[in-house]
């Protein structure tokens, strides 16, 4: 069965709300009723049927094509299923996560994957701030799932972070790993200013030493962390856009901190990366 595919019909000037094309909201309808569903689109709202046009039936596999930085909560709270999206997106895409995938062939907004509760959100493009981060005023960022991103990150990546992983190939902004409680996060290229601030826990890995580390964390040295072997294996594994980690040594530098927020958390800094085209 072909996959549901919407195709944007206008150019929004405002942000189109698309949480309610999901997976699991659109499971047994038809056309006529998904195009009879009401949008939220800046302080009014408009049909699934004035916004897009639609084609194919399989609500598990979702396609939006000509996507545009204004839809904005793609994915919300989906659970199961696949969203491909063709084009930029807005804020919030994958927001509250609990299952399936999501594609983006295009920039993302902020928030991306925000308080995700589980799985697998891929990024062509760049991202903005807060991926993998908490809402205002939440406790807890992302405490399960994957996010990869495959350009640039802006600030707080992994803010207040709880289980999961991020890796970003390209650079990070600053805060990277600020406030996290756990998980892990893996920036490919550099990364900003005061990494793991207030960190409680979890593992940041970088490929380049930041200009500053703060002095709340305590340098344990050079040491060989077997661990990230395993986990470089792991992931070289998942297919072949993951292969830089086949070149990845497991030798890095040791930060223990943040200290100042009683500290059990780690920045590495890997030591070495033999030559060769990133991951693509």
């Amino acid at each position: 069965m072909k996959g549901l595919t919407f195709t944007l019909a206008f150019k929004p000037q405002f942000g189109l709300d698309l949480s309610p094309l999901t997976p699991d909201r659109l499971q047994g309808l038809n056309q006529g009723q998904i195009k009879r569903i009401k949008l939220d689109y800046g302080k009014g709202k408009v049909t699934v049927g004035e916004a897009f046009t639609l084609t194919g039936f399989d609500c598990e596999n979702i396609e939006i094509r000509r996507s545009v930085d204004k839809l904005m909560r793609i994915g919300h709270e989906m659970s199961h299923g696949t969203i491909t999206i063709k084009g930029a997106v807005g804020d919030y895409a994958g927001q509250g996560m609990k299952g399936g995938s999501i594609f983006i062939n295009g920039n993302v907004g902020s928030w991306l994957g925000c308080n995700m509760r589980n799985g697998h959100i891929t990024v062509k493009g760049n991202v903005g701030d807060y991926p993998g981060g908490a809402m205002p005023g939440d406790i807890e960022g992302m405490t399960d799932g994957f996010i990869c991103i495959y350009g640039d990150a802006g600030n707080c990546v992994g803010d207040r972070m709880r289980r999961g992983m991020i890796i970003v190939d390209g650079s990070a902004g600053d805060y990277c790993g600020s406030r996290m409680a756990a998980g892990t996060i893996i920036v490919l290229d550099k990364a900003g200013e005061h990494v793991g601030f207030n960190m409680k826990r979890g593992t940041i890995v970088l490929a380049k030493k930041p200009r500053h580390i703060a002095a709340t964390f305590r340098s344990c040295g050079n040491l060989k962390m077997q661990f990230l072997r395993l986990l470089f294996k792991q992931l070289a594994d998942m297919g072949k856009q993951f292969a830089v980690f086949k070149r990845i040594d497991p030798e890095v530098h040791r930060y223990a901190g943040d200290l100042a927020y009683k500290g059990k958390g780690e920045i590495l800094i890997l030591q070495a990366i033999k030559t060769g085209n990133k991951a693509a």
